[in-house]
């Protein structure tokens, strides 16, 4: 394990936290027999918390701050509350790098039992380089984190804050929610818990005066003492090589002003280096004179540790310092070795052995496999190097994620089965594909993304915006598998503006389409039918027949979902003919399983058949099998109605399979909702119900009108088992 130097701890642990996860509450519980100066903890046996359990990992090398632990649990006591006061606040202040994270952590994670509805983690980065968190979008994660489906996250500040208030209301809700390196007040309040049984835990630089105003707790943490510095020097160091230097080692404590992070990074200069004394690392810093100085005077912090990182910085080799310097403008919260290698411009092996370096001297945290991360301050200090290729990250970031996004998407849809405005995958024409299933391609997606809107972020304020609209449409493939749908609306937003201003109406068009999809999937038709139409009318100004035939096929949809089935019809037709004249097959038999369902819909039967079967015979030799899949679910309807039972299920059967392999819980849900009508008509209601009950299960998290509709199918099948001559007609879901 890898243990990195952060502004507020005294370390942080290189593996990431995991909700559940057994392997970290394992490191946790070794952690606790490293130190036996710490507090006593629950049991590992413990039952865990049914709520979100976001909390970072404690550090390996805690040491004592008992007075500061200790005060906490006082304040934080049932008995410490008075009635009616709602939540504990406690504000743990301090300067940069004192190790408030720390010290929160490890309160937090040896009080967690107590909190059996989850512990909720945010980190405002209000002293960060970076965008500071905005209270709208730290209180729409924990929204998301307590189980409120993304589209039903409100938009607007005031209403979160109503529906969070609501959710953590009643005295026996019991959440510990710790909030690190605020800035203000303002982004604090709205994250308090109305629960009196609640407590919650900020760390900041500032004293947050509104915050004690209203009558949060202040905890106080000063630099280790002399004691407690030698004492971790000791740990990391070990015992045998500061036996010989017990004075050096004193002196080396009180040179660091015995700040957790300083005494961290000089220890790292000394393991990298065995065969170096502590003695000589104590003759560097005396020869820093103004360094020193400042390194010693805790009330400038945020020089004394840009004096120790400048220090650090000086023995790094060349290129160590260029990685260090172009990867600090990185917006992208954490890294991998291909993404340094494109900003940098060097070869993978060379940039590897570098990042471990730069991990080995504490300017980099290294928090699973290939990935790394900047605390802020050593971002901020990085940042202010002098650097002649810094205006080239984004793009030279941007262009590298722009080709690994869509081999990702010609993994999920290939080329022959998707045009793309970008001209990205016509290069990538018959190179080897990086991933084993289009899941995993889709797993890298959603792992990456808030790297990709964070570098989208930046390319539009850089106006970088023949990248930023192609950035934006390689989104697509994640969007309609995997739902994100509040990023895809900000991808969009920036996207849409990076096209208008290149005035490349095609791009417009396409990610207007794109946008009108993920109003459609949040159940906004008004907003989805704006941006369709918009969509069609640039395309028919430009001539784009492609696009105008995708965003008609989706106009069919809004006219679809809100019941007009001959509007959209029509549309779907219209679209139909548009493929045909351009030769696109696939776009032909789309169509007709576009026609098919809405003559189910409208109980058309007859009039449907022909286009299933046409649907098939084409996706024969022009679709992929997630095609043939959804094509198979339609085929099912059919056959049930007609009394085919035993074939409707063997099909539906196999189209799950299909469709459950992306990861995608909205096209196995439509799988199971029809396997549950075929098992109603077939008078196995126990089986119908199993199949309504599971895909209610899928789309739990996901929500929206999936949800609804799996909700209103079981609440009718359970209606039917009480009122046996009524029968279920049609269930229909949406997919891509």
């Amino acid at each position: 394990m890898n243990d990195a130097a952060t502004p507020d701890g005294a370390a942080v642990t290189a593996t990431p936290a995991r909700s559940g996860d057994a392997e970290n509450r394992g490191r946790q519980h070794q952690a606790g027999e490293e130190s036996a100066d710490q507090p006593s903890r629950a049991p590992a046996a413990d039952p865990q918390p049914a709520g979100p359990r976001q909390l970072p990992a404690m550090t390996t090398h805690f040491v004592s701050r008992h007075d500061e632990l200790e005060r906490l649990t006082e304040l934080m006591s049932d008995s410490a509350r008075e009635e009616g006061s709602g939540a504990s606040v406690a504000v743990v202040i301090g300067p940069g790098g004192v190790g408030k994270t720390a010290l929160a952590v490890q309160w937090a994670n040896t009080q967690a039992q107590r909190f059996p509805d989850g512990q909720l983690y945010i980190d405002l980065r209000g002293f960060s380089s970076d965008t500071t968190v905005a209270p709208v979008d730290a209180l729409g994660r924990f929204l998301r984190a307590l189980n409120v489906p993304p589209e039903r996250v409100p938009a607007t500040l005031e209403e979160q804050v109503g529906l969070y208030r609501t959710l953590t209301a009643g005295r026996k809700m019991q959440l510990l929610v710790l909030v690190d390196n605020a800035a203000s007040a303002a982004q604090v309040r709205p994250l308090i818990p109305t629960s009196t049984r609640s407590v919650v835990l900020v760390t900041s630089r500032m004293r947050l005066d509104g915050l004690i105003g209203d009558g949060a707790q202040l905890v106080e943490v000063q630099p280790l003492t002399q004691d407690e510095a030698v004492a971790l020097l000791t740990k990391l160091l070990g015992p045998r090589r500061v036996f010989r230097e017990p004075a050096a080692l004193a002196e080396l404590a009180r040179l660091c002003g015995r700040f957790p992070i300083a005494l961290r990074v000089a220890a790292a200069r000394l393991i990298t280096r065995p065969r170096w004394l502590v003695s000589q690392v104590v003759a560097q810093l005396r020869d820093e004179r103004s360094r020193l100085a400042a390194l010693s005077h805790p009330a400038s912090p945020e020089d004394s540790i840009t004096a120790l990182f400048d220090w650090s910085y000086r023995y790094l080799n060349p290129v160590e310092t260029g990685l260090y310097r172009l990867l600090g403008s990185l917006p992208a919260a954490e890294f991998g070795v291909g993404v340094a290698a494109a900003v940098t411009e060097l070869a993978e092996h060379e940039v590897g052995a570098g990042l471990q370096m730069l991990v080995d001297a504490s300017l980099l945290e290294e928090t699973g496999h290939d990935q790394y991360r900047f605390h802020d301050l050593v971002r901020l200090h990085a940042r202010a190097q002098p650097e002649t290729d810094r205006h080239d990250v984004i793009p030279r970031a941007g262009a590298w994620y722009l080709r690994e996004l869509t081999r990702a998407n010609l993994a999920i849809i290939p080329a022959t089965l998707r045009w793309r405005v970008s001209p990205v995958a016509k290069q990538l024409a018959g190179q080897a594909s990086p991933f084993d299933t289009d899941g995993d391609a889709l797993d890298w997606l959603a792992h990456e993304l808030p790297n990709v809107m964070a570098l989208l972020e930046e390319a539009v304020a850089d106006r970088h915006d023949e990248l930023a609209w192609q950035l934006c449409e390689a989104l697509w493939e994640l969007m309609l598998y995997r739902k994100p749908l509040s990023e895809s609306l900000r991808a969009h937003q920036l996207g849409i503006i990076a096209a208008q201003r290149c005035r490349h109406t095609i791009a417009e068009s396409r990610l207007r389409y794109q946008l009108g999809r993920v109003h459609l999937d949040l159940g906004q038709p008004d907003a989805a039918e704006a941006e369709t139409l918009r969509a069609v009318a640039l395309a028919q100004d430009a001539s784009d027949r492609r696009n105008e035939s995708a965003a008609l096929e989706q106009l069919g949809r809004v006219h679809h979902a809100r019941g007009d089935i001959d509007a959209a019809i029509e549309c779907y037709t219209t679209s139909q003919h548009i493929e045909a004249e351009l030769g696109i097959d696939r776009g032909v038999a789309s169509r007709h399983r576009r026609i098919a369902d809405a003559l189910l819909h409208a109980g058309r039967d007859t009039e449907a058949a022909p286009h299933l079967a046409a649907a098939r015979k084409i996706l024969a030799t022009a679709g992929d099998d997630k095609d043939l899949a959804r094509v198979d679910i339609s085929l099912a309807r059919l056959d049930v109605r007609a009394g085919r039972t035993a074939r409707a299920i063997e099909r539906l059967t196999a189209a799950r399979e299909v469709l459950r392999r992306p990861g995608s819980v909205v096209y196995e849900a439509s799988a199971l909702l029809a396997l549950a009508e075929a098992a109603d008509r077939a008078d196995r209601p126990q089986d119908a119900r199993g199949y309504l009950t599971e895909a209610v299960e899928l789309l739990q998290d996901l929500g929206g009108a999936a949800l609804d509709e799996a909700h209103h199918a079981l609440a009718a099948l359970n209606g039917r088992t009480q009122a046996p001559h009524k029968r279920h007609h049609d269930v229909t879901t949406s997919d891509s």
